[in-house]
């Protein structure tokens, strides 16, 4: 009996191991960790992180400035945008087709071919009387020939003076053919009198105190450039950006490119830069286009090392309202702190009250109570409290712009500071916030009308003043106004 010889692999098998290999290494590309630091990044400036001072970033429209500051909540950054835009202003003319003014005569003027006072172009009395109104011309009939314009003196060749008889003589010089009908002929220019003798009219002059010639008008449309500064506290972001720069690591170093290639990376004629200050150096990047794929864009140095950036290192500059304005009234959380001194102003006068917290540590059991009844809890202090603390900041108030404490009005709520907060752990102050109220009014005929309230605060966060959102502060304030 013979043995069947045993036949190899097959091929079957074989590629059903290469799809699972292939399906393995898929997988395993796919779910890698993509957000880890590269460890080839090239450092271009080498600072640590208390060397660096101030960023700045501009572009065509936009100049954001980064500076680290100090106050006696420790260092913090302060963030300061100004945006350029243009604006076509139409300046106000006169309608158009509206005839222009007339021009009175001046008193005393001579017009040389008539009386005194007469307009010139219009047929005078030789008695000097008034000159009766201009009468329309009749339109010619069809087919009528039509007056050729009579050439100047000067056009015939003779001089003016050898010239005479009137308007017969222009009529010979034009031709010998009289004009029809109703046509009116120029009179001729008077030449001006012989040296020596008198001339028998007066010379028209300006009379005295005239006014000079008007001055050009102004142009009908004007691009006017309107400059926007805003000024905020920076949250933590913008705190961590500084570390971006301290030192200054780059993803690549090109080193010197020729012009050929700067053109190529949008290095010849950039329109972004990118200032950096640090150990009291300054340090000029200029910006040119973004990277094909990651985003990340050129740069330039002052000494024409070309590097690439990461992307985050201009974004960030490029959206700082939305990325780095720091939109909490505290930085500090509701564990810290173990009481709160409320101070409310109406027109009566302050009414003050003391909140104590207890099991402040513990998220599931903290509750609150008034001072003067330590044993007795109270949620609507602990929802009030909750309130408080999750208010956001709506914007900031630029300096110069802070609202005015209107005049009283009857009936009308307190305005200017209506609430203070102190919040303290122990002897030592956590925080202390300040809020404000004024009236929103909208201009109608010669009265203003109201139009709601404006909440503002200070804090020990905010630094300046900042404006609410003015549903979450008006519930707040209005519930402690009750109390």
């Amino acid at each position: 009996m013979k043995k069947t010889a045993q036949r190899g692999v097959s091929p079957i098998a074989v590629h059903a191991g290469l799809a699972g290999l292939g399906l393995i290494l898929a997988f395993t590309t796919w779910t890698r960790d993509r957000a880890q630091v590269q460890t080839d990044m090239v450092v271009a400036l080498d600072f640590g992180k208390r060397d660096v001072t101030s960023l700045r970033f501009e572009d065509d429209t936009r100049t954001v400035s980064v500076e680290r500051r100090s106050n006696e909540a420790g260092d913090h950054a302060w963030v300061t945008v100004s945006t350029r835009s243009k604006q076509l202003v139409t300046n106000p003319l006169q309608p158009a087709g509206a005839p222009p003014a007339p021009t009175a005569a001046p008193a005393g003027a001579v017009n040389p071919h008539g009386a005194p006072g007469a307009i010139p172009g219009h047929p005078q009395d030789p008695h000097g009387h008034a000159p009766p109104p201009p009468v329309a011309k009749p339109a010619p009939p069809v087919g009528a020939p039509v007056a050729k314009p009579t050439p100047p003196a000067a056009a015939s060749g003779k001089p003016a003076a050898a010239q005479k008889g009137g308007d017969k003589a222009i009529v010979e010089s034009a031709g010998g053919k009289a004009p029809p009908p109703g046509v009116q002929v120029a009179a001729p220019p008077v030449p001006p009198p012989a040296a020596g003798t008198a001339s028998t009219a007066a010379t028209p002059t300006a009379p005295a105190g005239a006014a000079s010639a008007p001055a050009a008008p102004a142009p009908i449309h004007e691009v006017k450039e309107t400059v926007t500064t805003k000024s905020f506290r920076g949250n933590e972001q913008a705190d961590k950006l500084f570390d971006q720069f301290a030192p200054m690591r780059v993803v690549r170093a090109l080193g010197s490119v020729d012009e050929k290639k700067a053109k190529e990376l949008g290095l010849d004629a950039p329109k972004k830069k990118l200032t950096i200050q640090a150990k009291g150096q300054t340090y000029v990047f200029s910006l040119g286009q973004n990277s094909y794929g990651a985003g990340d864009i050129y740069a330039r140095d002052g000494q024409g090392q070309v590097f690439l950036l990461s992307h985050r290192m201009v974004s960030d500059f490029e959206f700082a309202e939305s990325r780095l304005m720091e939109r909490r009234l505290h930085r500090f959380e509701r564990s810290e702190f173990d009481r709160i001194e409320v101070e409310v102003l109406t027109a009566a006068g302050p009414k003050k009250r003391t909140l104590l917290q207890k099991n402040k540590q513990d998220n599931a059991n903290f509750y609150f109570v008034d001072s003067a009844t330590p044993d007795k809890r109270d949620d609507t202090i602990k929802n009030w409290v909750d309130k408080i603390l999750r208010m956001a900041i709506n914007d900031y108030v630029a300096q110069g712009d802070e609202p005015k404490t209107p005049t009283g009005t009857p009936g009308a709520p307190l305005a200017g500071e209506v609430l203070k907060l102190r919040f303290l752990d122990g002897n030592k102050e956590v925080g202390s916030a300040v809020f404000s109220r004024y009236p929103v009014t909208a201009q109608s005929g010669v009265a203003q009308q109201p139009q709601g309230q404006d909440y503002f605060a200070r804090t020990e966060t905010t630094i300046g003043l900042v404006r609410l959102l003015a549903v979450t502060a008006e519930s707040a304030v209005t519930d402690a106004e009750k109390w």
